[in-house]
């Protein structure tokens, strides 16, 4: 069964249960006991359970399981486990999330589970027992505001009955027994609550309790709620809700016991009805979710309000589908591009129209795609407080992690690109950045270190910050580890200021140190952070004060498929510049183009630019009178001024990732299919900044 069609689904979903496990267990570590949490990490865990056990993946479901039973105790102790408890949960999470990668990779997971299991059970039995009372009741014991919901709630000419099963003595998959009861209730009139909701049956709960409306009598209602497999007792009584006079019990048809599932809302009763909490305000909804586990969608869920107006819809759609999906539109537009070109040639003024409309259609249908593609940054940035919480642990530091942004929408492809570099800046201000406890009171610093991760929009622009209050960065330091491994000669350094200094640490080799000794260690995976985020068409900022701390600043584009550049022509080529990276257009004098250290130089107003004759380093003889179009860039918040044979205009490209011998030259990000068919580089300004 490990093959499943369903396996994909299965794996994805879990994995955003782990992240809710991981975000209570980090909770109650660091807040304490909350109920809500906790009630979200067993559902998390028993949808893991069950689902696991449908499609055959027998060690998950075996530790989910007693995982599942270990929250439930936990929730209905209503008290903050002891430290031993935690770690087994955090091991159980990380043992899970093992399984799944294993799953992934090969279909199948042999991981072993009975240690981690029979520890878990043990630290059940050292818990003080909960009681669990009977949840048949002389009385109902329902507050006044509850019975108030349940009378707005109750049809016409119906009677409120409660009725209260108590299940069979080592009955196993109760859930699905919770259901035929709930089913079979159904039957006999309006289903108005049950608890625990039906997703929430344990199987360590005693009994279920269902409120109907109905015009039934006891005995057709508990008839048909026995023959249930696993009831052990029933009963019935009319619940007395005032001003609401009970109702002659007489024989009706039955309604759809579908029909009124859906339409239930859960009661959370306790199970000592004696001692009802009061309930918040009840919402009537309808909840008509489902899992297209077989197919490449998965419909999260659609909730109707009670005049069946919908207020919310979602559906999941396998990335690698969504990418094709963005690449045929791409493929569409270079057409579409195409089709325009040879309209404008023909000079067809009917033709051309009609593409003016296809052409809004086409943007519109890109937007679509790419907003489709687009997700909060929490999607990935979930995972970092578990990380920085072991690293802190490992480290024996005390940290705050503190996380903003969280609702900044990136595209997808993106998001997926940067995790592996958020971890490394994330794990260098960890280890190397924030200092020792007694090293900080000692400099008159509080003892734990604050790490913030932020994202905000600027403009089209997505930007994630990594900063740190720790010891910082000392670029005198910086460039005698430059200058030693031979990445820099010292001459040169001596002429850079001390912002300069610091990108030194971005040069691969840089540091290779596994233990931080001043400046050893810090530079460690760097070089992969900014290789990885200008392939991805951004760029990477370092700030640093020392002795205060450091932020690395991230600028990442909207969408790494489709973006807008300007067009130019070098040698009769046409070439393409991201036009994120286009500060302005000029005409330059050649005869004030200076040489200063064997480069030319010009000056644009007050600022004095590296000047590049593209032209000439294409092949080209360099002119040395008249005058040339050219292109301002910049990168890195370094500017230069690349001369050109012809300006072209801006226009929206679809960027095609390049072959290994094509990104060696060093000059190109990717390429692009034009109007006229051909293909245009897209330059990459970072070489010539």
């Amino acid at each position: 069964m490990e093959s499943s069609k369903y396996l994909d689904v299965f794996i994805e979903e879990s994995k955003e249960n782990l992240q809710t496990l991981n975000s209570t267990l980090l909770s109650l570590e660091q807040d304490g006991f909350d109920e809500e949490g906790m009630n979200a990490a067993f559902r998390a865990m028993h949808t893991i359970k069950g689902t696991a056990g449908v499609i055959g993946i027998a060690p998950i479901q075996q530790l989910a399981h007693v995982m599942e039973d270990l929250f439930d105790d936990l929730r209905k102790k209503k008290e903050t486990p002891p430290r031993t408890i935690l770690e087994l949960l955090f091991a159980g999470v990380d043992l899970i999330e093992s399984m799944l990668l294993e799953l992934e990779t090969s279909g199948s997971t042999q991981v072993p589970v009975i240690d981690i299991v029979e520890r878990m059970r043990e630290a059940m039995e050292g818990l003080p027992a909960t009681a669990i009372d009977d949840p048949v009741s002389e009385e109902s014991g329902l507050e006044p505001d509850q019975l108030e919901q349940i009378k707005a709630m109750l049809p016409a000419g119906e009677r409120p009955v409660m009725v209260s099963v108590t299940w069979s003595n080592g009955l196993k998959f109760k859930e699905g027994r919770a259901y035929q009861v709930i089913r079979a209730a159904s039957s006999q009139g309006t289903l108005l609550a049950t608890s625990p909701a039906s997703e929430d049956v344990a199987d360590s709960d005693e009994g279920l309790i269902v409120v109907l409306g109905t015009t039934r009598n006891d005995a057709d209602i508990l008839g048909v709620v026995k023959e249930v497999t696993g009831v052990a007792a029933a009963t019935a009584q009319t619940i007395d809700v005032p001003g609401h006079p009970a109702q002659t019990v007489v024989s009706a048809a039955p309604v759809d016991p579908i029909e009124q599932m859906a339409e239930s809302v859960p009661l959370p009763l306790p199970a000592d009805q004696s001692q009802a909490a009061p309930l918040e305000p009840l919402e009537r909804t309808v909840d008509r979710g489902a899992e297209c586990a077989g197919g490449d969608d998965h419909v999260e869920g659609r909730k109707e309000s009670r005049s069946g107006s919908p207020n919310g819809s979602s559906i999941r759609v396998k990335s690698k589908l969504l990418d094709k999906l963005l690449d045929q539109v791409g493929e569409i537009m270079i057409n579409n591009i195409r089709i325009n070109q040879i309209a404008t040639d023909l000079k067809h003024r009917e033709l051309k129209q009609t593409l003016q409309n296809n052409s809004r259609l086409m943007g519109e249908m890109q937007d679509i795609v790419l907003r489709t593609r687009m997700v909060q940054v929490d999607f990935i940035f979930k995972r970092f407080p578990r990380i920085v919480r072991d690293l802190s642990r490992d480290n024996g530091k005390e940290v705050d992690f503190i996380m903003r942004g969280t609702d900044i929408e990136i595209d997808r492809g993106l998001l997926d690109e940067i995790g592996d570099a958020l971890v490394h800046l994330l794990r260098n201000s960890l280890d190397h950045g924030i200092e020792p406890a007694a090293e900080r009171v000692a400099k008159g610093k509080s003892p734990r270190g604050t790490i913030t991760l932020s994202a905000l929009q600027e403009q089209s622009n997505i930007i994630i910050t990594v900063e740190d209050d720790g010891r910082g960065m000392d670029p005198g330091k910086i460039v005698a580890k430059a200058v030693s491994k031979g990445l820099v000669k010292a001459e040169d350094a001596e002429r850079l200021d001390d912002r300069s200094k610091l990108q030194f640490v971005f040069l691969p080799g840089f540091s290779t140190a596994e233990k931080i000794s001043d400046i050893s260690g810090r530079g460690v995976g760097m070089d992969v952070v900014k290789t990885k985020i200008e392939e991805l068409g951004g760029f990477v900022r370092l700030d640093s004060t020392f002795g205060q701390g450091c932020k690395v600043t991230l600028k990442l584009p909207p969408s790494m498929s489709i973006i807008r550049a300007m067009l130019v022509e070098v040698n009769g080529e046409k070439y393409a510049i991201p036009l994120d990276n286009v500060r302005e257009t000029v005409r330059v004098p050649l005869g004030a183009v200076h040489s200063i250290a064997d480069r030319g130089v010009f000056q644009l107003r007050d600022e004095v630019l590296p000047v590049l004759n593209i032209r000439a380093e294409f092949g080209a003889p360099a002119e040395t009178v008249g005058d040339m179009p050219a292109v301002i860039v910049e990168k890195n918040d370094n500017r230069s001024c690349l001369l050109v044979s012809r300006l072209i205009g801006q226009q929206e490209i679809v960027v095609k990732n390049l072959g290994k011998d094509l990104r060696q030259t060093g000059y190109f990000s990717g390429a692009t299919i034009l109007g006229d068919g051909k293909v245009a580089m897209i330059l990459d300004v970072g070489v010539f900044t």
